[in-house]
C-alpha cells in the first residue's frame, strides 16, 4: 500500500448515473491522502454507465496509485445488496481496516481521508462513523452533522450544526451517504440487510450497532458534499419512494423495537397513513395514495419483518 493512502476501502454504487459517479471517483482521485481502494458496483445499469465506467478506469489505471476495481450485477439489487458485495470484495485484503459506503451523488472533501484518520486516533474504538455531510452547490448548508433517532414515528433526524469542538462525539445515527465501517463492526453486526432495497438499512445498521455495545460517532471534521436526492430522482417515481419508505418503517419497528415502543410505533403508522392516503386521493394523486396503503399492508405481513432480536434499548 503507498504510503499516501489510507486502510479505508470505499464502495461506490452505480445505477444509471455514470456523470454522478465519475464526479465521486474524480474527488476519490484528488483526495491527499487517498483511500487504498475503491469497488464501484454497478447495480445493473442500463444506460450504458458500464461502458463509461469502463472507459474512466482504463484512463485512470495506474494513476498515482489509484487502485479501483469494477464489479458488475446484472440486476438492480439495491442499496444493501450492492454494498455488501463491495465491501466483501474489500475484506479480502487483510490491510484494509475500514469500509466507506459512499454515495454515487456525494464527493469527498480533498481533506477528508487525513481528517478521518485524525479522528479514528482519536477514537479507535469506532464501530461506525459519519461525517459532515454539506449540500452540493450550496455553500455552507449542513445536511447531516450526527443524527437521532424518533422511535415512536420510526424517523431519523439529521443534526444540521457544526459543533465548534473537533473531536468525535456519540451520535445515534450515521447515515449511508458516507457511513465509515470499521472492520470489526462489520464482523460482528455481518452485512447490511437487504430486505429493504433503499431507505431505512442505514437506520438499522446504527440500532444494531448501538445494541452490539458498538461506538456509533459523528466526527465534525471530515467533510463530504452530497446532491441530496440524485440518486433517487433516476430511480423512482413519487408512489414508489412513498411505497418504499412506508414499507420500511413498518419492517424496522417489527424488526427493531420492543415493548411498548415497538406497539406505540406500529399504532402511529396504522393511525397515520390511511390518513395520509384519504389526503393524497382527495388531493387527486390516488396512486401515491394507494402506494401508503400498499408500503403499510407489505410491511405489516412481510417475512422479513422477524429477526434475531437484540436486547431492547
Amino acid at each position: 500500500m503507498a504510503l499516501d493512502r489510507t486502510p479505508v476501502g470505499v464502495v461506490v454504487i452505480n445505477w444509471n448515473g455514470l456523470a454522478d459517479t465519475l464526479a465521486c471517483l474524480e474527488s476519490l482521485v484528488a483526495a491527499t491522502p487517498g483511500p487504498a481502494r475503491t469497488v464501484v458496483v454497478d447495480n445493473g445499469s442500463t444506460d450504458g454507465s458500464v461502458n463509461g465506467l469502463r472507459t474512466w478506469l482504463a484512463a485512470h489505471r495506474g494513476h498515482d496509485g489509484l487502485a479501483v476495481d469494477l464489479v458488475e450485477s446484472s440486476t438492480n439489487l439495491g442499496f444493501s445488496g450492492a454494498n455488501n458485495i463491495g465491501v466483501e470484495r474489500l475484506r479480502a485484503d487483510p490491510l484494509i481496516r475500514h469500509f466507506l459506503l459512499l454515495n454515487n451523488d456525494a464527493t469527498v472533501d480533498r481533506t477528508y481521508f487525513g481528517e478521518l484518520a485524525r479522528a479514528l486516533n482519536a477514537a479507535p474504538d469506532a464501530g461506525i462513523m459519519g461525517p459532515t455531510i454539506y449540500v452540493t452547490g450550496r455553500p455552507g448548508e449542513v445536511w447531516y452533522a450526527g443524527g437521532s433517532f424518533v422511535p415512536l414515528r420510526t424517523l431519523v433526524i439529521h443534526n444540521t450544526i457544526v459543533p465548534a469542538a473537533e473531536l468525535p462525539r456519540s451520535t445515534e445515527f450515521v447515515t449511508g451517504c458516507a457511513m465509515l465501517i470499521a472492520r470489526r463492526a462489520w464482523d460482528t453486526l455481518g452485512p447490511l440487510p437487504e430486505c429493504y432495497f433503499i431507505y431505512h438499512e442505514d437506520a438499522e445498521y446504527s440500532w444494531r450497532a448501538h445494541a452490539a455495545g458498538l461506538a456509533v460517532l459523528y466526527a465534525p471534521r471530515p467533510v463530504v458534499y452530497h446532491a441530496v436526492g440524485g440518486a433517487m430522482r433516476r430511480q423512482a417515481t413519487r408512489p414508489r419512494v412513498a411505497y418504499l419508505k412506508t414499507r420500511n418503517r413498518v419492517l424496522f419497528v417489527r424488526r427493531n423495537l420492543h415493548g411498548w415502543k415497538r406497539w406505540g410505533a406500529l399504532a402511529y403508522l396504522v393511525v397515520t397513513k390511511p390518513g395520509r392516503a384519504v389526503a393524497e386521493l382527495l388531493r387527486g394523486r390516488p396512486a401515491l395514495g394507494a402506494a401508503f396503503l400498499r408500503g403499510l399492508a407489505e410491511g405489516l405481513v412481510s417475512r422479513h419483518g422477524a429477526r434475531l432480536m437484540a436486547p431492547p434499548r
